[in-house]
């Protein structure tokens, strides 16, 4: 069956939710309908009575009633769906858990349902439908959607319930993933190669072997960098297993990292591209000139909050999805997407995966606000201190914990980001670099990261005379006063070694 002919038939499949999305005119109905019938349908569950959501008649009530809610607020809640109990955070039954990185722990798991299944593919398939409609020649190729190596197997709770998706297209429904799995440039099996440079090199040829490619859609742009690293130095290895007619040139294009030319038919790259990732991308697109690089909406492991159009800039809000609110950073005022302006706020959302009233941590601004049209906004940042090079997440109080699994929460600790690793400056003794990426990688995507080469292995230095002090003295020296200079285990700042005394000159 032909690519064009699969691509359009793809694009079908998600043109009626395409039509609802653009004909959204009344956010605030819409948003209200949404919260109306999850509350209803949960209001039998534990959760549900506990805050009384049968008695709950609009937003104000719901606003009155339910509390704003983090991760650690559902952890009882998630251990009894783990351990099999029903009817805990949601009436249907949790298909999977979605593991992501914790503020304070190493893991944390999202409950997946079928309803907050759907609720993604309604961000995803009015995403898709516009690339294939709006890009020129999307339709006309395959395409490669990231895929995780299976590095510790499949694992499951105790009542048995799977933990993790192994793919990107296992957010889409059934008919879609039938059709998707013809228009793979990389078929799914390389999720199992015995190594990270077995899943690179044949992830690669997969890629290279290819007829045409249209679209690329990874999340961090550093992984498209190293995959196209490990192509043009593994070219000739690599030469010997792609198809002769390929081979034309591809040497001298490998080698001189002209991508535009090693895939011709290439026209969309999605990735994201704001907050940390903006710099990085810089690199995909001197890596493929001329090709049209779509930055990501805001996604998170818990929600789909939004999604970009060709030829806007930022990306509309899936007002479709989920129940979404919005804390305006200035005064901490709470508002509903039809009630937004031009300014920066934290998201909370409610979803059909049992999160309600969820605050993210995610920070978007505001770039266009009117109440007959999705609001149109960027992700910023995360709210307080997050170093996120590669996607991996590391906020100060995780930091802290793992200071305190190494014993050393006594001595100066500072965490830093060193050009694709991470340093601890420290006056304690005898902590092994091995010992403190290995108590790094509780953080799910930290080792993540490491699993797929875009963090090499954390190191210690040694630092003595006073860090603190010196410590202290470069904050002031950029301005800051004393007095609003607080302990920190995690510092968002590179270039260190330099500053303090230290035994890791290089």
């Amino acid at each position: 069956m032909k690519t064009g002919f699969l691509n359009r038939t793809l694009r079908s499949l998600c043109r009626e939710e395409y039509r609802k999305f653009v004909g959204c005119h009344d956010i605030k109905r819409v948003q209200t309908e949404y919260l109306t019938n999850i509350l209803r349908k949960n209001s039998n569950t534990e959760y549900g009575k506990k805050y009384g959501f049968s008695e709950i008649k609009n937003y104000n009530e719901f606003a009155e009633k339910v509390p704003l809610s983090s991760y650690e607020d559902y952890e009882p809640f998630i251990q009894k769906i783990a351990d099999g109990e029903k009817r805990i955070l949601t009436c249907e039954d949790v298909i999977l858990f979605e593991p992501t990185s914790g503020s304070s722990g190493g893991r944390k798991l999202i409950p997946y349902t079928k309803t907050l299944q759907a609720e993604f593919q309604r961000g995803i398939r009015p995403w898709l439908c516009d690339i294939y409609t709006n890009v020129k020649g999307a339709c006309d190729g395959k395409s490669y959607w990231s895929i995780t190596p299976v590095t510790d197997g499949k694992s499951f709770t105790k009542a048995g319930i799977p933990i993790g998706f192994e793919e990107d297209s296992a957010y889409f429904g059934k008919l879609e993933q039938a059709v998707m799995e013809r228009l793979f440039a990389v078929d799914g099996s390389v999720k199992f190669s015995g190594s990270m440079r077995e899943f690179y090199f044949n992830t690669a040829v997969g890629l290279l072997s290819c007829g045409a490619l249209s679209l690329i859609s990874v999340w961090n742009p550093t992984f498209l960098t190293i995959l196209c690293g490990f192509i043009s130095e593994n070219r000739e290895e690599l030469s010997k297993k792609i198809p002769e007619n390929k081979r034309k040139n591809f040497l001298n294009y490998a080698k001189e990292k002209r991508f535009e030319k090693i895939f011709p038919d290439l026209k969309i790259i999605s990735c994201w591209a704001d907050g940390s990732a903006a710099d990085d991308v810089k690199e995909i697109q001197r890596l493929f000139s001329g090709v049209y690089i779509q930055p990501k909406g805001l996604l998170a492991t818990e929600c789909f909050t939004s999604f970009p159009l060709v030829g806007e800039d930022g990306s509309r809000l899936s007002v479709r999805s989920h129940f979404f609110e919005f804390r305006r950073l200035s005064d901490g005022k709470i508002f509903t997407a039809d009630e937004l302006s031009t300014e920066e706020y934290e998201l909370i959302v409610t979803t059909g995966g049992g999160f309600y009233r969820y605050c993210t941590g995610d920070i978007i601004k505001v770039l266009e606000a009117c109440p007959d049209a999705p609001p149109r906004i960027r992700f910023m940042r995360r709210s307080g201190i997050c170093s996120d090079l590669c996607g991996e997440k590391l906020t100060e109080e995780f930091v802290r914990n793992v200071c305190a699994e190494l014993g050393i929460t006594d001595k100066f600790c500072l965490l830093a980001p060193e050009g694709k690793r991470y340093i601890l400056y420290t006056n304690a003794e005898s902590i092994s670099d091995e010992a403190l990426d290995s108590a790094l990688r509780e953080n799910y995507h930290y080792n993540y990261c490491r699993e797929l080469g875009q963090l090499q292995q954390a190191g210690v230095c040694r630092v003595f005379n006073d860090p603190e002090r010196v410590y202290l003295e470069r904050l002031s020296s950029e301005g800051m006063r004393l007095g609003d200079i607080k302990p920190a285990y995690l510092s968002l700042k590179s270039g260190w070694t330099d500053i303090f005394d230290t035994e890791r000159k290089k």
